[in-house]
C-alpha cells in the first residue's frame, strides 16, 4: 500500500515540527487572498500580512522539501517569485474560455513556478488544462471547494517532475486531490489541511484511490 500520511492542523505549525529535507517534492495550491470561504482561515488580510505570512510559508516548504512546485497567485506573481527564488522557472496554463474578472483583466493564464527539472522535456505552456475559471468547461468535481485544484494539472506536475517511490508533501491538502494523484502514480504522500471538513473529505478520497489501485 502507498505511504499516506493525513494531518489535521494549520500547515506553518505542522511543518516546523518536520526535519528539513525530508520530502523530495511539494506541491501546492496557496490561498490567493480574495475573500474565498476556506472556513478557519481567513483569506482577507491586508497585503502586507498576506505577504508577510505566505513568506513564512516559503520559508518552511523551502526547509522541508527538496524541490517544489508552487500555483501562484495571480496578484502576486512577482513577490512569489522573488520570495522563491532566481532559480524558479515559470509554467504558464492558459485557457480560452473567459476567466474570473479582475482589475478589469478577464484572466487567461494561471502560473505554475517550479524549481524542479522535469522527468522529461515538457513544454512550459500548457494548453487547455481543466481550472475551476473554466467555468461551464469544467468537467471534474470540484467538490465544492472554493480553492480546488484539478485532478488533471495535479497528475500532470506528479507525473512530470517525481519518480515512482518519492515522498510528496502539500501543506493546503484541501480535497486531497495532490494525495489521490500521488496514490495513482506509486508516489508516497503527505497531506496538511485546517478545515476538518475537507480533512475527512481528504481522507475519503484518498482511501478511494488506494482500494482503486489494489483492483489493478
Amino acid at each position: 500500500m502507498i505511504d499516506v500520511t493525513l494531518i489535521h492542523g494549520e500547515c506553518l505549525e505542522q511543518m516546523r515540527s518536520m526535519n528539513a529535507g525530508m520530502f523530495d517534492f511539494c506541491f501546492t495550491d496557496v490561498p490567493y487572498n480574495v475573500s474565498k470561504d476556506y472556513g478557519e482561515y481567513k483569506d482577507n488580510l491586508s497585503d502586507d500580512d498576506y505577504l508577510e505570512w505566505s513568506g513564512k510559508v516559503i520559508a518552511e516548504i523551502k526547509r522541508v522539501s527538496k524541490f517544489s512546485c508552487i500555483f501562484v497567485p495571480t496578484k502576486y506573481i512577482r513577490e512569489y517569485w522573488w520570495m522563491l527564488g532566481s532559480d524558479y522557472k515559470q509554467i504558464v496554463l492558459s485557457y480560452g474560455p473567459t476567466g474570473a474578472i479582475r482589475w478589469g483583466y478577464s484572466n487567461q493564464f494561471s502560473t505554475l513556478l517550479t524549481n524542479t527539472k522535469p522527468n522529461k522535456i515538457i513544454k512550459n505552456v500548457w494548453h487547455n488544462c481543466q481550472m475551476t475559471g473554466l467555468g461551464y468547461f469544467f468537467k471534474e468535481n470540484n467538490y465544492g471547494h472554493p480553492g480546488y485544484t484539478s485532478e488533471d494539472i495535479t497528475g500532470r506536475v506528479v507525473e512530470s517532475f517525481t519518480l515512482q517511490g518519492q515522498s510528496v508533501i502539500d501543506p493546503f491538502s484541501g480535497t486531497g486531490t495532490t494525495g489521490v494523484e500521488c496514490v495513482k502514480r506509486d508516489r508516497k504522500y503527505t497531506g496538511i489541511e485546517q478545515e476538518l471538513k475537507w480533512f475527512e473529505l481528504s481522507e475519503k478520497r484518498i482511501h478511494d484511490a488506494q482500494q482503486q489501485m489494489r483492483l489493478f
